[in-house]
């Protein structure tokens, strides 16, 4: 009577969670760790399915995104923060990181995760462009003095090189290095990017439709299984040719995808 279990593993979905507990109420709890982190959305109904209505108090209840679109708004708002205050050429990849997987299931997520890689990228990639440019008018007797090529030359970790270094040559790097504040924000290229891909129907479906759907292909996968249909791995393809996703499916799904 002093022990608390709680189930661990195995749970891929917000249905099998509210399933287990309702199914033994000796459960203290439910854990996810995998299925969460890979689809996240299809767990945003979590305070209201498990801890019920009433946990989801009026102040909770403004500020609850109901699609993925206010999501992203909101999310937004923070990463610009975030950027605002840091470097973005060093905090952005795990800014974005953290929304790479809010699509999951749909068409096109796979394509707009590479979008995201490469949003991801692009501070450090200006930076290098930006540094390679320094260089060039070095080379060419541009800004900058001989002394700059030759301390970056030796070891970094040399008294000597540094003390080299004037500080018009230090200042030369930083006024080409520094962050373009003409770049969009960062809540912009998410946002542009979730539009490409999934447009105002997937955005705009809200967290009970989204719940409601994933509850459906459950079930029909259950009816699959129970019929006896053979499994095979089918291929869908999304609006982007190269862009494909694996899943389970029944041999019907090979002629569905038109690969007999």
């Amino acid at each position: 009577p002093e022990l608390n279990f709680v189930l661990n593993g195995g749970i891929n979905s917000l249905s099998q969670v509210k399933d287990e507990l309702d199914g033994n109420t000796s459960l203290a709890g439910v854990m996810v760790g995998r299925a969460l982190c890979a689809d996240p959305w299809s767990f945003s109904m979590a305070d209201e399915l498990i801890y019920g209505d009433a946990t989801v108090d009026e102040i909770h209840q403004q500020h609850l995104c109901t699609n993925r679109r206010e999501l992203l708004e909101a999310y937004g708002r923070h990463v610009d923060y975030e950027e605002s205050r840091n470097d973005p050429a060093e905090i952005r990849r795990s800014l974005v990181a953290a929304c790479a997987h809010l699509f999951a299931g749909e068409p096109n997520a796979k394509r707009f995760r590479r979008e995201l890689d490469e949003i991801s990228a692009r501070p450090e990639r200006l930076q290098r462009e930006a540094k390679a440019k320094v260089w060039s008018n070095i080379s060419s007797g541009g800004k900058g003095s001989s002394t700059l090529a030759s301390a970056f030359s030796t070891s970094s970790d040399s008294p000597a090189a540094v003390a080299s270094v004037g500080w018009d040559d230090i200042q030369a790097i930083d006024d080409n290095t520094k962050w373009d504040e003409n770049e969009p924000p960062l809540s912009e290229l998410i946002l542009e990017a979730a539009h490409r891909n999934f447009g105002d129907k997937v955005l705009s479906s809200c967290r009970k439709e989204s719940y409601d759907r994933n509850v459906w292909e459950e079930e029909q996968a259950r009816i699959r299984i129970a019929r006896g249909d053979p499994i095979l791995f089918t291929v869908e393809r999304s609006s982007d040719e190269k862009d494909s996703k694996v899943s389970g499916g029944v041999v019907d799904g090979w002629f569905k995808n038109g690969l007999s």
